[in-house]
């Protein structure tokens, strides 16, 4: 197959959807159509119906996505990661199985026609024996170029569920999963802790609650210091946005502890607020030496790059 000269990059996840024209050779976006149909809310739709199956339901909506990201009649084809590839959405494929070689070549894929002149290239997730990630494989192995000259360590991909992944000899050989942003979500506004916490957006003067917070949890300490929050509040009047950075620096200390028995390079990709977060824990307990930091922009292009590798992997079939 000819590689095309732009290609249309899709990213749908549980919460958002999102597609970009991209140039091919250079990955630069020509435009972008984003949005909050993530793959929860579109098969919530097709639960709420019995006229249509989900596989069309959701092929019915990448299409009208399509016509406002471009109206141009030429053939397009769709790099597709994400959920898309899970039961809940477009078409479901089975997880492939680690390592992930730094081509792509070991990812799951499949090509699917939407009509004459759409294509799709579905790509699945990664699993291993004990955790599974659903697009976070492409941005890894879009990172990868990145990580060669190291040729060792380990890269996080913080969020609601942080994916850690072993990195060595240009390949991904080990997965862990840390629910630590959802732990954070769930204590922070379901449990007795909520009342004495504050959201804040963060701020150099929540450094000392954080990396209070953190230092316990790294240490093992998470579990019994959680209710330390409430009695921060309820009995010395501690600041409701500083317990919010306590909280946080708990889990992040406790996702982080395992590192601290190994001297492997720390990749840190990711992007916004949690971004400043994990760069400020990983500064505060590890050694400038060992921390590699890729920022928002690293990552939006990682992302494009995994694609693209998958799309000349597809090419030389």
């Amino acid at each position: 197959m000819d590689i095309p000269n732009h290609f249309i990059s899709g990213d749908w996840g549980t919460s958002n959807f999102r597609l970009r024209l991209v140039e091919t050779e250079t990955l630069k976006v020509l435009a972008e159509v984003k949005n909050d149909q993530g793959v929860k809310t579109i098969y919530n739709k097709f639960l709420s119906q019995n006229k249509i199956s989900q596989y069309d339901l959701f092929l019915n909506f990448l299409s009208e996505q399509l016509l406002n990201l471009t109206d141009t009649p030429e053939e397009h084809l769709i790099i597709l990661a994400g959920m898309a590839s899970a039961n809940i959405g477009l078409f479901e494929l089975d997880y492939a199985n680690l390592p992930i070689l730094q081509n792509g070549s070991s990812l799951n894929w499949k090509y699917l026609s939407a009509d004459s002149k759409t294509k799709i290239i579905l790509i699945s997730g990664v699993r291993s024996d004990t955790g599974m990630m659903r697009g976070e494989e492409i941005q890894a192995v879009g990172l990868e170029e990145y990580l060669a000259p190291f040729n060792k360590g380990i890269l996080l991909l913080p969020g609601t569920h942080s994916k850690h992944l072993a990195y060595s000899n240009r390949q991904f050989s080990g997965l862990k999963n840390f629910m630590t942003g959802e732990l954070f979500e769930i204590l922070s506004k379901q449990s007795i802790l909520a009342n004495s916490i504050i959201a804040s957006q963060w701020d150099k003067k929540r450094e000392a609650a954080f990396k209070e917070g953190l230092i316990l949890g790294f240490n093992g300490k998470l579990s019994e210091n959680l209710f330390s929050v409430r009695a921060k509040d309820i009995l010395y009047n501690f600041d409701k946005k500083d317990n919010y950075y306590f909280l946080s620096g708990l889990l992040i200390g406790d996702e982080l502890s395992y590192l601290k028995e190994m001297d492997d390079k720390i990749f840190l990709a990711a992007s916004g607020p949690i971004y400043e977060l994990y760069r400020e824990a990983l500064q505060i307990l590890f050694t400038t030496q060992r921390l590699v930091l890729f920022n928002n922009n690293m990552l939006e292009r990682a992302f494009l790059q995994g694609q693209k590798k998958i799309l000349y992997q597809y090419g030389k079939q």
